[in-house]
């Protein structure tokens, strides 16, 4: 079943129960999506007015698509692991076992870091998106935007830490240029939401009568 058929309630029971799924990449991109939804409402709401900016209503289109983006990495995070677990209860007895579940533990543990890494790549659009938002949003809303870059950027951080506990099970060729690609990742997103969030206090700010 996929983690956007239960209800609300039914996610925050299974999140706080036994079970490893859904874990923390799984929580952290749902985190996300709910982040840019906040932005797509603020750019609908906005959209509607007589005095939007003729930009908004493509940005709204651009979120919109970068939300159905979003919305397959819940899933795609439990399946990596559900396929790393298996691997790792293969048999190693033997010898051409033990060879046989080295190699599919080390694909395994590739796609368990590929996945986060594509899910920060979405995120990190999205708080672009959000940026631009936090800048033509009218002012009335423009704090639903501000809480919409928050949960993004908080998502994208959570996500890289699924990569950095993978790195050691990756061949040592392959986990340099996953660092790397992580490292870049984290810092341009940090980046981007001190940009949009300076920009939503500004314009929170008491305006000032001259």
């Amino acid at each position: 079943m996929s983690l956007w058929e239960l209800s609300a309630a039914e996610l925050l029971e299974r999140t706080a129960s036994g079970d490893p799924t859904p874990g923390g990449g799984s929580v952290a991109a749902v985190s996300g999506a709910l982040g840019l939804a906040l932005v797509c409402m603020a750019l609908a709401v906005t959209a509607r007015r007589a005095d939007a900016a003729p930009e908004v209503s493509a940005l709204l289109e651009q979120a919109t698509r970068r939300l159905e983006a979003l919305k397959v990495h819940p899933d795609a995070d439990v399946a990596a692991f559900e396929r790393y677990m298996t691997a790792l209860a293969l048999p190693k007895a033997a010898p051409e076992q033990k060879a046989r579940r080295r190699e599919v533990v080390q694909r395994a543990s590739q796609e368990a870091t590929e996945a986060p890494l594509a899910a920060a790549r979405d995120l990190l659009a999205a708080l672009e998106l959000a940026e631009q938002a936090a800048v033509l949003a009218h002012r009335s809303i423009v704090s639903d935007v501000g809480a919409g870059v928050y949960l993004i950027s908080a998502a994208l951080q959570a996500t890289l830490l699924n990569v950095d506990v993978n790195l050691a099970s990756l061949p040592e060729e392959a986990r340099a240029g996953a660092q790397e690609v992580r490292q870049a990742l984290a810092s341009e997103g940090l980046n981007r939401a001190s940009r949009a969030t300076h920009e939503v206090a500004k314009r929170l700010a008491p305006q000032v009568a001259p």
